[in-house]
């Protein structure tokens, strides 16, 4: 049966590099200028690097950054001539825009605990090609049966991602996928896993690597979920309005988010993963050391390593996407 996973009491963790099974190597992660969205056209991927994410944007438009219009009062350079000072303005409340709202008050926020698959994790041994990609091709359903009963219960019409397993570079509508790192492209609704990477991680470290893919499969498909509730493109587009380190911060809120709903997932399914053993303890060495710590080079784009278990940890618990909502949160627990 699954289990809690407790939370370290100090928050603190050893400064060791994130596990990776010896030879396997980590991906750069390449640098990419921001460009002002085009709604309705809106092309991203997000890049797993081992367990770090990135979120890649592509489309056309202006890169300068779009400057706020700040309201100011006006003042009058002379004396009023009523005998007594005239009112100060009401001030105008500002309203929320849909972005805003799409993303701090969804209806997925309201959801409660998600439902659980009743669905078995399928064997883990990508030792050729066509085993990995029959790996995927069964845990997809499963993810979908969880995330289409919890768009039901929202309202939101749910639509199944694809998943596409691949040996070699291949073209997609967010950019070539180069055999290292699987990514999600919302463009097309689908899901990218390099079969060389799962090869070669399970050649070192088989258990290690099946927690690893199980954890990155259920971030990358809650960045499908943010896609059919308009989390992700609101998100984007807001960015398009904020200062770089606005950005950042716009960036880490949308990447633990995805990462609180894998969680929610696996913590709805851990009895019929099952998340116990040897997969559960190599599981939480990996949360307890996943984030922008451990990336080369350095970014500030995902959340640090307390962060991410933070969020992966109230998933996984909850079971709820009612507490993924990192567009509410201080900057101090996304950071």
């Amino acid at each position: 049966m699954g289990q809690p996973v407790q939370q370290a009491p100090t928050w603190q963790y050893p400064p060791v590099p994130i596990p990776q099974p010896p030879g396997s190597g980590r991906g750069r992660r390449a640098k990419r200028n921001s460009r002002t969205l085009l709604i309705g056209l809106v092309v991203l991927a997000v890049l797993v690097v081992g367990s770090g994410i990135t979120l890649l944007v592509r489309n056309a438009g202006d890169d300068t950054p779009q400057a706020t219009n700040t309201p100011s009062t006006a003042t009058s350079e002379s004396p009023s001539e009523s005998p007594s000072p005239s009112p100060s303005p009401t001030p105008t409340k500002q309203v929320p825009s849909r972005d805003d709202q799409l993303v701090t008050a969804n209806k997925l926020y309201k959801i409660g605990p998600i439902a659980t698959a009743s669905c078995a994790e399928p064997p883990f041994a990508p030792v050729n090609y066509t085993a990995a990609r029959n790996y995927y091709n069964r845990l997809l359903p499963c993810l979908n049966r969880t995330w289409s009963l919890a768009m039901k219960k929202a309202g939101i019409r749910f639509v199944p991602p694809k998943a596409v397993v691949y040996a070699r570079p291949i073209p997609s509508p967010c950019g070539i996928q180069r055999s290292v790192r699987a990514a999600y492209c919302a463009t097309n609704l689908t899901i990218y896993i390099p079969y060389v990477v799962d090869n070669k991680n399970f050649k070192s470290n088989a258990v290690y690597s099946r927690a690893l893919r199980l954890n990155t499969f259920a971030h990358e498909y809650g960045h499908h979920v943010q896609y059919l509730t308009g989390i992700l493109v609101a998100s984007m587009a807001r960015a398009q309005k904020m200062t770089p380190a606005q950005k950042l911060l716009e960036s880490r809120r949308r990447e633990l988010q995805a990462t609180c709903l894998g969680g929610a997932y696996l913590g709805a399914n851990a009895a019929v993963i099952p998340m116990n053993g040897p997969l559960l303890v190599n599981w939480k060495f990996l949360i307890a050391h996943s984030g922008d710590d451990y990336s080369v080079p350095r970014v500030h784009t995902h959340g640090n390593r307390v962060s991410n278990y933070r969020w992966l940890v109230a998933g996984y618990n909850r079971k709820s996407p009612n507490y993924c909502n990192t567009y509410t949160a201080a900057p101090a627990r996304v950071a």
